[in-house]
């Protein structure tokens, strides 16, 4: 309240030039102030020493309300409003008191308003059907009491401070709470943004870990998931079904025991090589069924390294190659015998009938093949993408940028058509690989010694 300074403008509105003076008499220094002393002295008991100096106002005055009503539109413009003013009734031949209020009212509606008035003009009740109830308004009965005009000057010019200091204070506590509402709301928008991302991409995740869930679990090949001294964290359904283990019994060891032991030591080697460079390595070893005959792998391992950790995992991703195998012996064996059949001279036949009988195999093999070699290079920038998804995830480093090329590699790729398709297209290979074999094992068996 103190930055609003005090204002001692007063204008008075009367059509009797001698009301101005009585004005002046009692609100300003410049006139006689002997019967105020004499009426304070009277009136209070103390003396003009002991009295504290008469409050001082600045007067203006006009004889006519439409001349009042544009002095108070000027003060106001230039930023010097009144405070207050005594306002007559009777002002002919122009507008009277309380029109002229009205008009005030509609300029400069904190202007404190004294009607000057002998009762006989307007009843209190037409007045207020003319001017409404309003604080701001008060009655002065005429002939008028000196004291009684000096303490309404002092009291509505006080009024008139605090209730600008009053309006002052709410603009600015309304500027403070639109300030805070904004950054409310700012911090609101960015929240709902947040948790809007946040859904986005527990979405993805949970679409990105039930497809990795459908590939890992209809793939053929075997995927295992081992730390670095070889216990199994995470084995793929293949694994039970071609070794004849169940999952069980592979979690609670370790899966180099079931390595042949001409192979172990070059596995682990490699396996080495892979932890201590970072990078893929490929190696061939033979691991046990749990029924006791061998199987024949060709694996790729990966290391995974954990976010914000040292820790180290290995992905390997094991192919049989038994039957693969098995078919190159038999191959190498029907080459000998081709060979010792032309000796005798029916290699034309026997070679005629052999591609007769493999060509369509070999062609639906290379035809399920390529099939799988293109799903692979599909699936590579989708992989990619949401390898590095799962990383920014975990880091809490999600950027815009990455889920849009999340999203667009996720566009550019049918992975659900490839995790069911690219299963039983391998499965069909295997098939016919083993079509393949006894056709040649047939031969070898029927062949002349």
């Amino acid at each position: 309240m103190s930055s609003i300074p005090e204002n001692k403008r007063i204008l008075v509105i009367d059509d009797n030039r001698a009301i101005h003076e009585d004005f002046r008499k009692v609100l300003t220094d410049s006139g006689s102030s002997d019967g105020m002393d004499a009426a304070e002295e009277a009136l209070f008991g103390d003396t003009a020493e002991s009295r504290p100096k008469r409050a001082s106002f600045n007067l203006d005055y006009a004889s006519q309300g439409l001349e009042g009503v544009e002095k108070i539109q000027k003060a106001r413009e230039a930023g010097t409003p009144y405070a207050m003013a005594f306002v007559d009734v009777r002002m002919p031949p122009g507008i009277d008191g309380i029109e002229t209020t009205v008009k005030i009212w509609e300029i400069a509606p904190d202007t404190q308003i004294v009607i000057c008035t002998a009762y006989s003009d307007y009843s209190w009740d037409q007045m207020i059907g003319k001017v409404g109830y309003s604080d701001k308004l008060v009655l002065l009965k005429k002939p008028f009491d000196n004291i009684e005009v000096l303490q309404l000057a002092c009291a509505l010019t006080e009024k008139w401070r605090l209730a600008q200091g009053a309006k002052l204070k709410m603009e600015q506590l309304e500027r403070m709470v639109a300030s805070r509402t904004a950054e409310l709301r700012n911090s609101m928008e960015l929240l709902q943004h947040s948790i809007t991302n946040y859904k986005r991409t527990e979405q993805r995740l949970r679409r990105s870990e039930e497809r990795f869930r459908l590939i890992t679990e209809n793939a053929a090949d075997l995927i295992i998931v081992v730390d670095a001294n070889g216990r199994p964290q995470y084995l793929s359904p293949s694994v039970v079904h071609t070794l004849g283990y169940a999952s069980e019994e592979l979690l609670r060891g370790s899966l180099f025991s079931l390595i042949h032991s001409e192979d172990r030591a070059e596995a682990v080697d490699i396996i080495k090589s892979a932890l201590r460079k970072g990078t893929d390595q490929v190696l061939e070893y033979r691991l046990q069924h749990k029924q006791g005959y061998w199987r024949k792998f060709e694996a790729h391992v990966s290391v995974v390294r954990e976010s914000e950790s040292s820790n180290m995992s290995l992905v390997i991703v094991g192919r049989d190659i038994t039957e693969h195998d098995r078919a190159v012996k038999e191959n190498f064996r029907l080459a000998i015998q081709l060979q010792r059949t032309g000796e005798s001279g029916n290699a034309g036949a026997l070679a005629a009938a052999i591609a007769c009988e493999l060509e369509p195999l070999l062609e639906a093999v290379r035809d399920k093949v390529r099939f799988a070699e293109d799903a692979a290079r599909q699936m590579q920038p989708l992989l990619r993408a949401e390898k590095e998804l799962l990383a920014a995830a975990t880091a809490q480093r999600i950027t815009p940028e990455l889920l849009v090329r999340v999203t667009a590699a996720d566009r550019a790729t049918d992975a659900d058509h490839l995790a069911t398709e690219v299963p039983r297209a391998l499965a069909e290979c295997h098939a016919n690989i083993e079509r393949i074999a006894d056709i040649l094992a047939e031969i070898q068996a029927n062949a002349p010694a």
